[in-house]
């Protein structure tokens, strides 16, 4: 089983390259990805199957592989995904967790937990994995920001 988390740093009053950002437009940003990964994700297509305001069912389509999972939103403070059946193909589950360690200071946690790529070949896969959802999770919220300030495109734009 990979486990790992890491943090990103949205506000900090003492460092003035961080634009600030809302907890409000920070949230929206994050609910916009969990709802339309494509848009920061080109290679995954998603469909939502059915949900409401704190939960929905998303099917992810990537190459020849097809992810059901539950998304369940917490208001402001925390976006869960995880399986949706019972039986997943592979286990994957994440937490993105909106903290607030000090007034003014917001960050971003974000938490992973999948079943192992790693085989009997010596290759650690798993390292590679950690290193791409991070990388994911650094472009996310770059292009989260930069929705902040110029608007959420809608559904069905692609970006460029």
């Amino acid at each position: 089983m990979l486990e790992f988390q890491h943090i990103i740093q949205i506000n900090a009053p003492k460092e003035p390259h961080l634009p600030h950002m809302s907890r409000a437009a920070l949230w929206e940003g994050l609910v916009f990805r969990s709802k339309f990964p494509s848009h920061f994700t080109p290679n995954i297509h998603c469909v939502i199957e059915e949900g409401s305001d704190s939960n929905f069912i998303r099917v992810l389509h990537f190459g020849e592989h097809v992810l059901r999972e539950r998304v369940l939103l917490q208001h402001e403070t925390e976006i869960h995904t995880g399986p949706a059946d019972a039986n997943p193909v592979m286990f994957a589950e994440s937490v993105a967790r909106i903290e607030e360690p000090a007034p003014g200071h917001l960050i971003v946690r974000f938490s992973y937990r999948r079943d192992s790529g790693n085989s009997d070949d010596n290759v650690d896969v798993d390292e590679y994995l950690k290193s791409a959802y991070v990388q994911n999770d650094r472009d996310a919220i770059t292009l989260i920001r930069k929705f902040s300030l110029e608007g959420m495109p809608s559904a069905e734009s692609r970006l460029q």
